[in-house]
């Protein structure tokens, strides 16, 4: 596809109105051609302000001569410029693509503010790379939809829209218009992956088919497409499985089929803000904890998550921390207090309900964690219970229940924070009551 700046003003997403387009621009020839077409639109664009911002990764020794000749480049076509200087050093065990990639990253959301949208000049080329990386992966077809035309992005949006442009469309553009760009020697590494693709094996596909970059690109919108599809089902199913506090039905999830329970799983976890699992961890969730007898209490980890069933419930959460289940603390209400490896005790002042506040004044009150053989008698119901067939009535995970914590005035337990209030101690109808909850 030929390259212009009406060709760009076609692609750029007509499903959004943005106030202003931050332009990441590296200096490479890529984005100075996305630059130098969207300048020319500039006087049809008046509402959209256009910002053009350069990260700075310190990695090269030229990288302050390149931050130089970016801003120069901005000041000859009369575009504001901003320059982020970030840390791309990578941590122990992480590629320098990664950590540079992340900080830039970082770096770009900070500036995006509600109605932005990040333009990046990602190709049709750096898209077969994308989809072609992630296929030697393993991926499946949210991996092979490589990167979207538009996505949400910080508090805006992020907008790709030379991805149906190939790259020698962009150089003849820059050759035309006679552009001077820079070049990173990096980019020539081939011991990354992407440059290795770039410079080893691209070019001897593209020998045998011509239309190589084009046709992968169309293979990660079909992916796109079906990832759409998927993500739809999952939603469907997510309704009839979700219980109540954030478990899923271990019976309805075996009445999808594995196929769709772990479709389900992928998202409800992904949308959980928590690690998704591998494709032989989803297994094994499968086999060796949805799939575990009734009475079991199966764990399964994996880095940043573990899952847990107890019943008919699947809990998906954050490993637990250690916790001393000796801890007794001294506590006046005056301030929430802190359990490490638990949380925050508070206690908030109600009506009609909780524990009746006069019956803590001048009373020694102190937290202490289940040991076995406490008992309870739960205001509303008569006679003593042990905390155990309480917690086994309430369907109160086993892990959970040594790290709810009990309140005590004396020797006496008053409270299951979360749960339960001892009957002398309650708090009825019309009088000033104190709730306990954990966070």
């Amino acid at each position: 596809m030929h390259f212009t700046p009406e060709a760009l003003s076609d692609a750029l997403p007509s499903d959004i109105t943005p106030s202003r387009y931050w332009i990441a621009f590296s200096g490479g020839v890529d984005s100075l051609v996305l630059l130098h077409a969207l300048a020319a639109l500039r006087e049809h664009m008046n509402e959209t302000r256009f910002c053009v911002v350069h990260v700075n990764h310190g990695l090269s020794p030229k990288a302050r001569q390149w931050a130089d000749q970016c801003a120069r480049q901005c000041a000859e076509l009369s575009l504001p410029f901003t320059l982020c200087e970030v840390n791309a050093a990578p941590a122990a065990g992480e590629s320098p693509e990664a950590a540079a990639r992340d900080a830039r990253y970082r770096a770009l959301a900070g500036l995006v503010e509600s109605g932005d949208c990040l333009l990046t000049a990602h190709h049709q080329d750096d898209q077969a790379e994308t989809l072609l990386l992630q296929l030697f992966r393993g991926a499946g077809p949210k991996g092979l939809a490589a990167m979207p035309m538009l996505s949400e992005f910080s508090r805006g949006w992020h907008a790709r829209p030379l991805l149906e442009f190939r790259r020698e469309a962009l150089i003849t553009y820059a050759e035309a218009n006679g552009l001077s760009w820079l070049e990173d020697e990096s980019n020539f590494d081939t011991r990354l992956e992407r440059n290795f693709l770039r410079h080893e094996i691209l070019p001897r596909l593209k020998q045998h088919f011509p239309g190589l970059a084009s046709t992968l690109s169309r293979s990660a919108r079909r992916c796109a497409e079906a990832t759409e599809i998927l993500q739809a089902q999952a939603q469907a199913d997510l309704q009839s499985l979700q219980l109540s506090a954030g478990a899923l039905s271990v019976k309805g999830l075996c009445a999808l089929g594995e196929v769709r329970a772990r479709n389900v799983l992928h998202y409800w976890i992904h949308a959980r803000a928590l690690p998704v699992p591998s494709e032989a961890q989803l297994q094994g969730l499968w086999r060796s904890v949805i799939g575990a007898a009734q009475d079991a209490m199966p764990l399964l980890q994996w880095p940043g998550a573990e899952a847990r069933r107890y019943r008919d419930a699947l809990y998906v959460m954050r490993p637990l921390l250690d916790f001393d289940t000796t801890l007794q603390c001294e506590w006046d209400l005056s301030a929430p207090l802190a359990l490490p490896g638990i949380g925050r005790l508070r206690a908030r002042t109600v009506t009609g309900t909780g524990v009746l506040r006069d019956c803590l004044q001048g009373k020694s009150l102190s937290v202490r964690f289940r040991q076995g053989g406490e008992r309870l008698c739960v205001a509303g119901r008569e006679g003593h219970h042990s905390l155990k067939k309480l917690f086994q009535e309430a369907a109160v995970p086993p892990w959970q229940r040594e790290r709810i914590p009990l309140l005590f005035v004396d020797a006496e337990l008053v409270v299951v924070a979360d749960y339960w209030v001892a009957c002398s101690f309650a708090a009825e109808a019309g009088q000033e009551g104190i709730l306990f909850r954990l966070e």
